[in-house]
């Protein structure tokens, strides 16, 4: 799998590596797609997975090499957002619909469609014209500086703390969002989620039958929250007052029936970040941590450039 952390060999080294894979597969992706939208998402994924990846071993390497790759990623994953958003609302009201034929009848689901149809059509345009040119362009122009990445120190210490950061500040969001009920407050804890999710493939190698279980459901929380999010978009699209869809008594029932949906997907979403969530960050953190350093001896045979003493890893340099 070209989206892990091989621990037999520097971390510096695994990093580069599996970086440049998904600069290679987003390539790909967009240049020779079976269709313009599988390609577009599969690009969107591997940029995801390349700033979750970035966020893993920032403390290991200096702030403004992390900004500037960081935004640059980020400029290239806007570019190809409208396609792919378009699309994703689209599955959202078919996801809505197929539960009710009754309710898809009477809401604003088909002048909603038609217009989200119409966007769609907008962005693949300025998709083929220039976006996804810009896309491989800004790909290519990232390589040499992902290929040349360097983590200092070179071993698991960086990633342990950021590790530990991330995961901490996911179940801080997780409670938060649960507090307020914001729709943007769930997007932001989603982001985490997502980030546990791609963090936990990449450590996988270390412990492969836990964390791999680990990034199965931080994946199926993340749908979900995809879902809430979706949703309330559509929730915003129809509030609108210069967007008109349908009646009101036909948007107020679309409306409810969302809330109805969204009372669904959070109550399935806690139970299952209750349980993806209940350890706390240090004895998490410290635990990765140290099967991260037993597979490095074990594959590696303790290479002196790839171990640090787990005695370093239980000191200030997680906190």
């Amino acid at each position: 799998m070209s989206y892990s952390l091989d621990p037999a060999i520097p971390v510096s080294e695994a990093v580069r590596r599996a970086a440049v894979a998904e600069l290679d597969l987003a390539h790909t992706a967009l240049s020779s797609p079976p269709d313009r939208h599988s390609g577009v998402h599969s690009a969107r994924k591997c940029l995801k997975r390349l700033r979750s990846l970035l966020l893993l071993v920032r403390p290991g390497v200096p702030e403004p090499m992390i900004a500037n790759l960081s935004e640059r990623l980020a400029a290239v994953a806007r570019g190809l957002a409208p396609a792919r958003d378009a699309n994703a609302l689209l599955d959202a009201i078919d996801k809505l619909a197929q539960d009710e034929e009754s309710f898809a009848a009477a809401s604003p689901i088909r002048s909603l469609r038609a217009w989200l149809q119409r966007r769609r059509e907008l962005a693949e345009r300025n998709l083929e014209s220039s976006a996804a040119a810009d896309a491989i362009r800004g790909l290519r122009e990232l390589k040499p500086a992902l290929a040349g990445i360097a983590i200092h120190p070179d071993d698991f210490t960086p990633l342990a703390q950021s590790l530990r950061h991330c995961y901490r500040a996911t179940r801080k969001s997780f409670r938060h969002a649960f507090a307020t009920g914001n729709d943007d407050d769930f997007h932001e804890w989603r982001k985490g989620v997502q980030h546990h999710w791609r963090q936990m493939q990449l450590l996988a190698p270390c412990a492969p039958s836990e964390l791999s279980g680990r990034a199965d459901g931080a994946r199926t929380l993340s749908q979900l929250l995809g879902d809430d999010h979706d949703i309330a978009l559509l929730c915003r699209l129809v509030s609108t007052p210069t967007m008109v869809f349908g009646s009101s008594d036909d948007t107020a029932a679309f409306l409810k029936r969302c809330r109805k949906r969204h009372t669904a997907l959070r109550r399935e979403a806690k139970a299952r970040a209750d349980r993806l969530f209940a350890e706390r960050s240090r004895p998490f953190a410290e635990r990765v941590g140290a099967a991260w350093l037993a597979a490095a001896e074990a594959r590696a045979g303790a290479r002196p450039d790839n171990v640090v003493p787990f005695g370093d890893l239980k000191a200030g340099r997680l906190s």
